[in-house]
């Protein structure tokens, strides 16, 4: 006979109900004889009993060979490939918008090629998160994967920019679940390898995060489909993870998560749909308020503040929701927040992806306007974001299990990385060398902090949570990432208004321009147009209208730099409430694959059962 297992792994009041559905449940899983459960609490204060075949254990206890099966290792190659489809879906058209919207444009809206595809992630990362920690992982994976295809499909087929907006919004949804490796492989590693495991995901993508850009210009110069083979390959890839996944992931499923609970209908008609409602909609209009503030709007029109003061009225509803009115397993349960180490770290994380977002769209731009206007090199050159932040990603995944005092190495990190920012700010334009070595320093600490918080989160909660303390993070993540864009571009375009009339008026007048063909000019600069064509224009107009036009981007971006600083600060106040993790780098597995040759049953489970 098995005996029943339980395991109460957090301390919460559950009412007299919950506890009658439990014990009634319980005597029924002993009725039955051949059932082993595990009870789980989860961070909301809701109960599932868990089937213990679906539990890993400890690492010893785990079939032989169990991590190079072929289903572990297409597991892993799964993820990989994801991965790197969300790069081709960020990385490359964030790194060729200009050239882009020669080809399909112009229009006004391009920026949101990139921003709608952090909107679309900040989304998709909450619902990814929860909803895989209810229903299982596998369909949450496999539906962002063929989503992620029909973007990449639109992508490839656009005619115009508000199409390849359209794309962007699915490919950033889809993000969500193919950057969720912490959690698909997390959960499936002891917690002391969560961190290397990361680190392995994150080197795989190496060819595209570190020189996609130049990968993406020599599609444009040596294709003839150019800048569409970015979503082409994404198709490609697409294709291959949805076939990996089917065939080879298999995590526990509904019935094993929920032994004697909810059918998935009951469960599904009771989800949070108000809070997902208010969440998505408060986002979506805080972020386009914020995008359109200094560009395509002033920053007192109505548009702007309507849509912002709804957007953020509407997430503090969705937080008192949460908090008063909602009873069910809430999309993002208060309770989470009251834990400060989580808060710290999930903060540590947006601050840092500020920085990858916003300099992933600039760094571009001040190459261009300050350093060379040679296509390729811009390319080269852009790789300096993705390769930084790559190696610190994997210096910082090996850090949180091989290094102690993960607390120290984030404050300490943080410091540089803010410094080496802030340096920034005293860009020449006879400096490229100082500029791309603080580039690279200050990306490199960054990825550094970033997969450190990465894995880590999933280590400050139990295994039933990680999808949904993951999913928060990646979230109020890629909402920073948003904010940070439309900061930086912002501060970009507002400071350009003014110097550019400032420098490029006063140098093309002195050097003989007619001052009515001045608005003429700026128009023509603004649009990357062919100066030419201004009335009054002459050689030397344009060299000095050239030299004026670099002036005025070097003064405009050295603003921006600055603009970082306070948000440095932020990132070391966390730093130093984030919490150390040697006391959970254990050799314990949350989950297990199933239906794997070896795996222990019945009987032989039960020992494996004490284990948890």
């Amino acid at each position: 006979m098995s005996a029943t297992k339980q395991s109460i792994t957090a301390t919460t009041i559950m009412s007299e109900f919950e506890e009658k559905k439990i014990e009634t449940t319980m005597q029924h899983i002993e009725d039955a004889k051949d059932v082993n459960v595990v009870q789980k609490v989860h961070a909301d204060g809701h109960v599932d009993l868990v089937d213990a075949h679906a539990i890993g254990g400890n690492v010893d206890e785990m079939p032989r060979g169990y991590f190079w099966s072929p289903q572990f290792l297409g597991t892993t190659t799964a993820v990989c490939c994801g991965s790197i489809c969300a790069y081709l879906g960020w990385v490359l058209p964030a790194n060729t918008l200009a050239l882009i919207n020669a080809d399909i444009g112009p229009s006004t809206n391009l920026n949101w090629v990139a921003t709608i595809w952090t909107i679309g992630s900040a989304i998709g990362f909450l619902l990814v998160g929860r909803l895989s920690d209810i229903f299982g992982r596998k369909w949450m994976v496999m539906g962002t994967s063929v989503l992620g295809l029909l973007g990449c499909i639109v992508g490839g087929t656009a005619k115009n920019i508000d199409t390849l907006i359209g794309a962007n919004l699915m490919n950033g949804i889809a993000a969500a679940g193919q950057l969720s490796f912490g959690i698909v492989l997390g959960e499936l590693v002891p917690n002391k390898q969560r961190g290397p495991i990361v680190t392995l995901v994150f080197a795989s993508s190496l060819p595209f995060a570190v020189f996609g850009p130049i990968i993406a210009r020599t599609f444009i110069e040596k294709t003839a489909a150019g800048w569409r083979w970015s979503y082409y390959l994404g198709i490609i890839l697409s294709g291959i993870t949805i076939i990996l996944y089917q065939f080879f992931y298999h995590p526990p499923t509904y019935e094993q998560l929920h032994v004697g609970g909810k059918p998935k209908w009951q469960q599904f008609k009771e989800l949070d749909f108000v809070g997902i409602f208010l969440f998505i909609a408060g986002t979506v209009l805080f972020l386009i308020g914020l995008s359109w503030g200094g560009t395509t709007y002033p920053w007192t029109s109505a548009a702007v503040l309507c849509t912002i003061l709804i957007g953020f009225a509407t997430l503090v509803a969705f937080g008192l929701y949460e908090q008063y009115v909602f009873k069910g397993q809430a999309i993002m349960p208060p309770r989470l927040f009251k834990k400060l180490e989580y808060v710290a770290i999930v903060m540590i994380a947006a601050v840092a992806a500020m920085v990858y977002y916003a300099l992933t769209v600039l760094w571009p731009t001040i190459l261009s306007t300050i350093y060379t206007t040679d296509v390729m090199l811009v390319g080269w050159s852009s790789s300096v974001v993705g390769g930084g932040i790559l190696l610190g990603q994997i210096a910082g995944g090996f850090a949180i299990t091989y290094l102690p005092k993960a607390k120290w190495q984030l404050i300490i990190l943080s410091i540089m990385g803010t410094a080496f920012l802030a340096a920034q700010a005293g860009m020449r334009a006879d400096a490229y060398a100082t500029f791309i070595t603080l580039g690279i320093l200050a990306t490199f600490v960054i990825g550094w902090i970033d997969n450190v918080v990465f894995p880590g989160v999933t280590l400050l909660w139990e295994s039933q949570d990680i999808g949904l303390a993951t999913g928060v993070l990646g979230s109020i993540r890629a909402i920073g990432g948003a904010v940070a864009q439309t900061v930086y571009v912002s501060i970009l375009q507002n400071k350009l208004a003014t110097f550019l009339p400032q420098y490029v008026g006063a140098a093309a007048t002195s050097a003989g321009l007619p001052a009515s063909s001045i608005p003429a000019l700026l128009t023509t600069i603004g649009a990357a147009g062919n100066l030419t064509s201004v009335p009054g224009i002459t050689p030397d107009v344009i060299a000095a209208a050239g030299a004026a036009t670099q002036k005025a981007y070097l003064e405009s971006f050295k603003v921006v730099f600055l603009a970082t600083i306070p948000f440095g600060v932020v990132l070391i106040g966390f730093s130093v409430l984030s919490p150390n993790f040697e006391g959970v780098l254990s050799g314990n597995v949350a989950k297990r694959l199933q239906g794997m040759k070896g795996e222990l049953q019945g009987e032989g489970r039960e020992k494996e059962g004490d284990a948890v």
